[in-house]
């Protein structure tokens, strides 16, 4: 278990869902209907000194479940729930400054939009 909540500075959500034309005959409009959902989340983090385990964990293709509490982890507070794996974090050296990095993540299996 890795906890990135003390460390980030951004994350985005991006759910999303294909379709498929369903257009026909007289139409003259395109119709679509919804198919799959997928959905993917970028953190963006601070890394610490002596990091080496958010190192090993964000390695890319590593699983696991991304929790993202957009307002904090309060009761009655939205909770997303989400299988993923890591793309692989990518990492900003500068000299004499604060390293920081992303990780994209990509989803197994289907999320979850709940409450804490």
């Amino acid at each position: 278990t890795v906890v990135l909540n003390g460390d980030y500075r951004t994350c985005s959500w991006n759910p999303s869902v294909g379709n498929a034309e369903t257009t026909a005959g007289a139409d003259t409009h395109q119709t679509f209907l919804p198919t799959v959902k997928n959905a993917t989340a970028s953190v963006g983090m601070v890394l610490q000194v002596g990091g080496t385990a958010m190192i090993t964990a964000l390695g890319a293709g590593n699983s696991g479940t991304l929790i993202i509490g957009p307002e904090g982890t309060a009761t009655g507070k939205p909770k997303i729930t989400f299988p993923c794996f890591s793309n692989g974090a990518k990492y900003t050296f500068p000299y004499a400054g604060t390293v920081e990095f992303t990780c994209d993540f990509t989803e197994t299996a289907a999320y979850t939009e709940a409450s804490y």
